[in-house]
């Protein structure tokens, strides 16, 4: 199994909409962009921010400090999905299959379930109270050792909804996977509810186990990629095709000391 030292515990979310997109039929599901910055508590400077970038067969997400790219393309009815990891300071890449993300994923929860220590146990298979008002659109997913309460929209557009969901719940385990964090299960069981409810957060706090440990984040999405977003995208597989291919333990060795990982799926 993959490490790092840097512990990572969940992802909280707050996604703020332009009242001039619309989640409607004409908006394309091919373009989707969402600026990211990530708060602990109420700090009011983030401690990460990030650019994801959905084009119709692949997603960038673009980390600032330290600068990293991981672009990520879905598994498919014949072949895996696959993360590709960019080290933008050292000009090194990584490889890792979807495939392999999962099997790792499902013994480290396997794991987890037969430990004693009881928030790595409930991360195995967590257990929630749900609660959704309509009327309002709050969400929340509560249980003593981790919560979440969620301001939601209506998504009106499903494929970009499932879209989203879909790299935001392998996000989570590739974020798992490299931190060696518990199980993702949460953030999970969270996504599922958005999917269930055919809605989006507009504004979520994640407390683990006490209040110090609550995130916040901002996440600002428009519906069409700019110039300057298409040409961040090209930059990325220019160095995609240039830098050199490393293996998965001395790609994340040299980036111990670093957060891998800090945008969608925390």
């Amino acid at each position: 199994m993959i490490h790092s030292r840097f512990v990572l515990f969940g992802f909280a979310v707050l996604v703020m909409f332009a009242f001039s997109i619309a989640w409607g039929p004409t908006a394309s599901a091919e373009q989707l962009r969402i600026e990211t910055h990530v708060y602990s508590g109420d700090n009011a400077e983030p401690i990460s921010h990030a650019v994801t970038l959905f084009e119709s067969n692949a997603v960038y997400d673009f980390v600032d400090q330290p600068a990293q790219v991981a672009i990520f393309r879905p598994p498919t009815s014949s072949h895996p999905g696959q993360f590709i990891l960019l080290d933008v300071a050292n000009k090194t890449r990584t490889e890792l299959s979807t495939k392999r993300i999962a099997g790792l994923i499902e013994k480290l929860t396997d794991w987890a379930a037969e430990q004693d220590e009881p928030l790595l146990k409930f991360s195995a298979n967590p257990e929630f109270e749900k609660t959704f008002d309509e009327q309002t659109g709050m969400l929340s997913l509560s249980n003593p050792l981790w919560s979440y309460r969620v301001a939601t929209v209506p998504a009106e557009n499903t494929v970009a909804l499932a879209r989203y969901r879909e790299f935001a719940d392998w996000y989570t385990r590739l974020n798992t996977m490299i931190s060696g964090s518990p199980p993702p299960g949460a953030r999970l069981k969270l996504n599922e509810a958005f999917e269930q409810h055919g809605v989006v957060p507009v504004e979520i706090h994640r407390e683990i186990d006490a209040p110090t440990t609550a995130l916040r984040a901002t996440h600002l999405f428009s519906w069409r990629l700019s110039r300057a977003d298409r040409a961040r995208i090209e930059s990325a597989r220019r160095q995609l095709a240039s830098f050199e291919k490393i293996e998965n333990e001395k790609f994340i060795a040299s980036r111990s000391e670093k957060n891998l990982v800090r945008g969608q799926s925390r």
